[in-house]
This record gives C-alpha cells, structure tokens and sequence, in this order.
C-alpha cells in the first residue's frame, strides 16, 4: 500500500472508521448472490461500464456500477454499504478502508494510471497552450472567472489539483477564484457549459467531451501519482465477484482502459500492489 498517510487522510480515516461503527457489515442489507455492485469512481466509471456490460453479457450475473467520488464511495463502505468491488482514484481511500477491515488485501490491485489537464470550453477565445506554472498567464485565461475543479476534502481529482496549483506557485492567484465541485465529472460540465473559463479534470475525462479544448498538460511530477486501485470487500469474494475482479485486471480488460486513455499494462496491475509508480502511457 501506500506510505504514511498525510495529516488529511489520518482525519478522513479517523471519521471514516468512526462512521463504520455505526452500520456493521453483519446488519447491512442483505447480498443479491445473481448481482455484483461496483463502486467506482466518477472518472474510471465509462471504463468500469464497459467491462460490466461485457461480463453480464458473457455470464448469468447483472454487475451493476454505482457511481460517485472515491472520498464518498470509501464513506458508504464504512457505513456497510452492501457492495462488491471498489475502484478509487487514490490509494489513500484504500489504506483507510483496509486499516477499518473493509477491504481484502489479497483482493486488492492497482489498476490504472491518469494525469491531469487543464481545459476550457471550446469557444473560448484562447487556443494556444498555456504554460501553467505561470501564474500571470493562468490569471489571463481566467479573465475575472473561476477556476473549476473537485472538491480536495472529498474528491481525489480535486487534491490532485490542489497540489499541482501549490507546486506550481498558483495557489495565491486562485485561492479566492476556485469553484469546487463534487466530482471531475461535475467540473468537466461547468466547463463545456461556459460556466468557468478553465477547469482541471483527468485527461481521460477531456478526452470523452468535444465541447472543450485543452489549455494546459498539468507536469505529472506537480501532484502525486494518480493510481486507481480495484478491490474486492471483506467477505464478497464469492466466485462470480472474483471472476469480475479478475476480468479488470486481465490483458482484455485492460486493452478496455487503454481505449479509454488510460495507462498501466496487464502484468503491471497483476502483479504490483497499489503503491508502486508504473510509467505513464
């Protein structure tokens, strides 16, 4: 897993955990044994569908994705959602998860790789990239707007993006002009709406819309890796569940994350566990 959680995560982990005494697993709802729930963040979610759909076409079981931001997904599962499998977009959530007993640590893999961009909608008047560690030139683009991205208390794109703004010297230009939102999907659509000139969103996000441009390739060593990790819940590894977990990680599956712009290979995610560092694609 990953090292040590930061202050934040040890909060997130301390609420978290505080909340999973209220709902054990013993009295959630009861298992439907014919379906599979995935939990699955926002961002991996058309990725996630697509294997889904491919699965319950080859198999006599109905997997159904459930979607939100990993922050409030990893939430429900401390309060004894009765779920599957679990994606989020960072390890963090899993180290919680798994310090509360949530999660099967022999279950649980890396399982894609993203980056992030900056992106605006497609009529706005600049088309040229910008050099995003330039303050003044961001400070142009927002013209009087906000900047758009995930809430960092809850939304894994949003820390991402909170910390490539500090590192790259923008937080005291775009403190006060930020538009927070629930989740990259959220961000993405205020973006293609007009709403703000610029938003930060995965580059597999950008790459799904043709209502926005990219501005800006966010430096990846700005922000911490963005890992998505898949795991199977504590007591849920019936055959069917581990067969669609497995399915995630094989190279069919993962030709289908390829499609969707996503990096990380076959072996890789078999074989690595959910803090290691594979190369973009």
């Amino acid at each position: 897993m990953s090292g040590g959680m930061t202050p934040f995560f040890r909060n997130i982990a301390f609420s978290a955990l505080t909340a999973g005494m209220m709902l054990s697993p013993d009295n959630a709802q009861a298992i439907d044994p014919a379906r599979i729930l995935v939990l699955s963040a926002a961002s991996a979610a058309p990725a996630i569908q697509d294997l889904a759909a491919q699965f319950s076409g080859k198999n006599s079981v109905d997997v159904r994705v459930s979607i939100g931001s990993s922050g409030t997904l990893a939430r429900q599962i401390s309060q004894g959602v009765p779920a599957d499998i679990y994606v989020s977009a960072a390890p963090q959530w899993i180290d919680v998860l798994q310090a509360g007993g949530r999660l099967d640590p022999n279950l649980t893999r890396p399982l894609a790789r993203n980056r992030l961009v900056l992106v605006g909608p497609i009529e706005s008047r600049g088309t040229g990239l910008l050099d995003a560690s330039k303050p003044l030139v961001v400070l142009r683009r927002l013209d009087g707007g906000r900047l758009a991205i995930g809430d960092p208390s809850h939304v894994p794109a949003g820390r991402y993006a909170k910390e490539a703004i500090e590192t790259l010297g923008l937080w005291p230009a775009v403190r006060d002009r930020l538009a927070l939102q629930s989740n990259v999907r959220a961000v993405l659509a205020m973006v293609e709406r007009g709403e703000t000139p610029l938003g930060i969103v995965y580059a597999t996000d950008a790459a799904l819309s043709d209502r926005i441009r990219l501005a800006a390739i966010i430096p990846p060593e700005s922000h911490s890796p963005i890992i998505y990790t898949a795991a199977v819940l504590v007591g849920r590894d019936r055959p069917d569940v581990t067969a669609f977990f497995q399915s995630m990680l094989d190279a069919d599956g993962q030709a289908v994350f390829e499609r969707y712009g996503f990096g990380v290979t076959a072996a890789e995610a078999a074989t690595q566990s959910s803090n290691t560092d594979p190369s973009m694609p």
